[in-house]
């Protein structure tokens, strides 16, 4: 067989995936990840219920958007969709961290907190798609309930609301100020930092009707950059030369190391707590508790989520190949951003995936 992606349209990190592959020009067919999805194909090869899910010609199944990215980038000849370049990948993977790992707090926020009956029917759809409509509301209600109760997980809250509103306004003005200087992250074409960004606004926020037109009236800039990253297709376009990383991407990034830089930072401590006691191999929790975290000036709490330090290895990894002059100029671009802190942060052990979940390496 040829590629399968097993997602939904509705999906933040099916979005990254398909969007990553339609761009690389990747041969593949999709699979609607219905509940039969779920227990023929996904429950018996992931061991558990996720996605996305691709399924390789050659018979592999590869899970976590991230980790589909990198196979087919690895695989499939033509331009990659990680940048070649250092500095222009430590950047292309900081926002990653930031869109899958943050701006998930925006995206699960507007999703489930104003009126849910559009997302609510198209879950109902892609769950029985031959039911009536009075049936897939129903069973729609029925898959959303679990979604809408770990909110608090992610630090949504009443508490919080005005705040994420805030944060997720300032991040569409500062990324519409970079679109007016450039089609894309890093230049001409899309890369994995496009990627990771279009999965947090396309499928939570673009596609439904009420909450794409909030995107358009308050970035059209951003509206028309989803559509561009949606319909693109890799062709003959560039990157920036000599590994630029416009200083228009600054301010994004400041805001992320303003925020959520603090919340991995306490993240890394609690898993080197919680590790005192644990073996090599030892599956890492999801979660280790609860701990208070800021959003756009607004105080609440939220899980300790210890994925998101799987991405933030990524970025360790990067940054610690790094010699010489490359070093040296990222360091100086870490200290602009306030990002230096981060960056040097010291995992307490090192993660793994084994069997599609964390443990200690």
């Amino acid at each position: 067989m040829g590629y399968v992606l097993i997602g939904t349209e509705a999906s933040q990190f099916s979005g990254k995936a398909r969007a990553a592959l339609r761009w690389k020009r990747v041969d593949f067919t999709e699979a609607s990840a219905t509940p039969e999805v779920y227990r023929d194909l996904i429950e018996p090869r992931i061991g558990y219920g996720v996605i996305p899910v691709l399924l390789s010609d050659d018979g592999k199944s590869i899970q976590d958007s991230a980790d589909i990215i990198d196979f087919v980038d690895r695989r499939i000849p033509g331009l990659p969709i990680h940048p070649p370049t250092p500095a222009q990948e430590l950047v292309s993977l900081l926002l990653e961290l930031y869109a899958d790992e943050w701006l998930v707090i925006p995206a699960m926020h507007y999703r489930w907190s104003f009126d849910d009956a559009w997302i609510v029917e198209e879950f109902g759809r892609v769950a029985r798609p031959h039911a009536s409509r009075e049936e897939q509301i129903e069973i729609g209600q029925v898959i959303a309930n679990p979604v809408r109760d770990a909110l608090p997980r992610f630090g949504v809250s009443d508490d919080t609301a005005s705040g994420i509103e805030a944060h997720h306004e300032g991040f569409l003005a500062d990324f519409s100020a970079h679109l007016r200087k450039l089609p894309f992250v890093l230049g001409h074409r899309p890369s994995l930092g496009d990627f990771a960004l279009f999965g947090a606004l396309y499928g939570p926020l673009y596609r439904d009707p009420a909450l794409g037109e909030r995107l358009r009236r308050l970035a059209p800039l951003v509206v028309e950059w989803i559509e561009r990253v949606r319909d693109m297709r890799a062709g003959q376009e560039a990157l920036l030369p000599d590994d630029e990383v416009p200083v228009t991407l600054h301010q994004i990034l400041k805001r992320q190391m303003s925020e959520q830089a603090p919340v991995l930072i306490d993240t890394a401590r609690a898993l080197q707590e919680w590790a005192k006691a644990q073996p090599s191999g030892a599956r890492i929790k999801r979660s280790l508790g609860v701990h208070e975290f800021v959003i756009g000036g607004r105080r609440g709490e939220r899980s300790i989520l210890t994925f998101a330090l799987w991405r933030l290895q990524r970025v360790h990894d990067h940054y610690r190949s790094l010699i010489g002059g490359e070093r040296e100029r990222a360091d100086r671009m870490l200290e602009s951003i306030g990002g230096a802190e981060l960056v040097n942060l010291q995992l307490p052990v090192r993660l793994d995936r084994r069997d599609f979940r964390l443990v200690i390496a």
